[in-house]
């Protein structure tokens, strides 16, 4: 038996903990609390809530699904908290505490991109949360699932989205930071709704704070002053957001490199250079440098007009006269229309085309090869691979000029891969060509 003061292993059935002299026995007492995720299906909690399967589990505790038997057409999700790392009544204490004001915190707010609360209870040791149940997948399960990048029209949806949640929060009396955007933190309904979950570490802005008390969030995705350099407000928010769409729409990291993100349109050139300059401010180190909030993040990633990079010595004054005049020029932009996907007909056919062309030289080429080195270039075989050339003679230029075509097309820029399917059109349509010349210059040298 181990002390829950101490840790150290005592005998079975000692009444005192041999080392700090803790009680360990007084009468017998209720059966240990089961570990966070173990939840058995159909069990029920609080006499109404049916476990019906295990969502998910992380560091902070499980989600599960729940039917409701009071309003047998609803569906919840509960939230059990996780006591794997607390040691002590103290931090059980704590947690609890901790584990309650978010209860309340989400109880207190009503926003289409927020899941409803409409409960929380203990039983048998452990915390609670009822939730409404977000149908759906997280964008870490998409991303997964269909790679990255995904196509800048999808993000910047999503975006414009999480703006409005972001906005409203900040925006509330007491104004609440998030903190921890990330992923997995962002569900996307079957209706492409976005919504934020998880609120186990946002906190109430408090004007005059210098610091904050405590370091949250996930490394490579929070702000450098969640980590004991400063005290979050909106701007943490929009460094989060900023690192969020440069995964999605780059691919890249983030947690590679903490802090340090190469340009989004380096990794990504189909980028526009709006786009990449907009999120270079937002994941600024320093806090001044960044987007005063969210809704002038939003507008600069929507409007289409280039982005100042504010260097970071720049003083306050100069900040204030530069938000104002981008403010207004944005006021003056409208938002272009969705373009694009993961590529465009053109350079898709060009890349197929040029690919067939280029196999099929190839081999007419191979064979010719072949035959010319044994001194018979007039061959029947010889004879069939100059009629097999024929084909990707004509079908060589086609892939050129299709790529031609696509590469200075403005749609092919805004897709993912666009630009890469022209370079290849256009690349094996070229190599197609000398291949060709390869061929005759073998069966003239042979003839000659």
């Amino acid at each position: 038996m181990r002390c829950p003061t101490c840790n150290t292993l005592n005998p079975a059935g000692a009444p005192f903990c041999a080392e700090c002299g803790t009680r360990l026995v007084t009468s017998p007492g209720p059966p240990s609390v089961p570990p966070t995720g173990a939840l058995p299906q159909q069990m029920v909690l609080q006499g109404r809530y049916v476990i019906e399967q295990k969502l998910g589990q992380g560091g902070m505790g499980a989600v599960y699904r729940a039917r409701d038997l009071r309003l047998s057409t609803v569906t919840w999700a509960i939230k059990e908290m996780s006591q794997s790392q607390i040691t002590g009544p103290l931090e059980l204490q704590q947690a609890r505490v901790a584990f309650q004001q978010e209860a309340e915190l989400l109880a207190g707010l009503s926003h289409p991109g927020l899941p409803r609360v409409v409960d929380h209870f203990e039983q048998d040791g452990k915390a609670y949360l009822v939730m409404e149940f977000v149908p759906g997948g997280s964008l870490l399960a998409i991303a997964q699932r269909e790679g990255l990048p995904l196509p800048l029209p999808r993000v910047l949806d999503w975006a414009r989205q999480i703006c409005d949640v972001l906005e409203y929060l900040h925006s509330r009396p007491s104004p609440i930071i998030f903190r921890d955007l990330k992923p997995a933190n962002v569900m996307l309904t079957p209706e492409g709704q976005v919504k934020l979950i998880d609120f186990g570490i946002a906190r109430l802005f408090k004007p005059g704070k210098e610091r904050d008390t405590q370091a949250f969030g996930t490394m490579g995705y929070s702000a450098p002053e969640q980590y004991g350099r400063g005290q979050t407000d909106a701007r943490s928010d929009v460094y989060s957001l900023g690192v969020l769409l440069h995964q999605l729409l780059t691919g890249y990291d983030p947690t590679s490199t903490p802090f340090r993100l190469p340009p989004a349109r380096q990794v990504n050139t189909s980028l526009p250079a709006h786009v990449s300059d907009a999120i270079a401010r937002a994941v600024d180190p320093n806090p001044e440098a960044r987007f005063p909030g969210v809704a002038a993040f939003r507008d600069a990633l929507m409007a289409g007009e280039q982005v100042m990079l504010r260097p970071v010595s720049r003083p306050i004054e100069t900040d204030r006269a530069y938000d104002a005049a981008s403010q207004q020029v944005s006021a003056q932009n409208v938002q272009p229309a969705p373009i694009g996907g993961d590529s465009t007909l053109i350079a898709n056919a060009g890349r197929w085309v040029g690919i067939g062309s280029v196999a099929l030289m190839a081999l007419a080429a191979l064979i010719v090869g072949i035959e010319a080195a044994r001194g018979d270039s007039g061959s029947a075989l010889a004879g069939f691979a100059y009629i097999v050339a024929f084909i990707p003679l004509l079908a060589g230029p086609v892939a050129f000029v299709l790529g031609m075509i696509a590469l200075v097309s403005p749609v092919t820029a805004q897709t993912v891969h666009g630009r890469r399917h022209a370079t290849i059109a256009v690349v094996t349509g070229v190599a197609t060509l000398l291949l060709c010349c390869g061929i005759f210059g073998l069966a003239g040298t042979t003839n000659g």
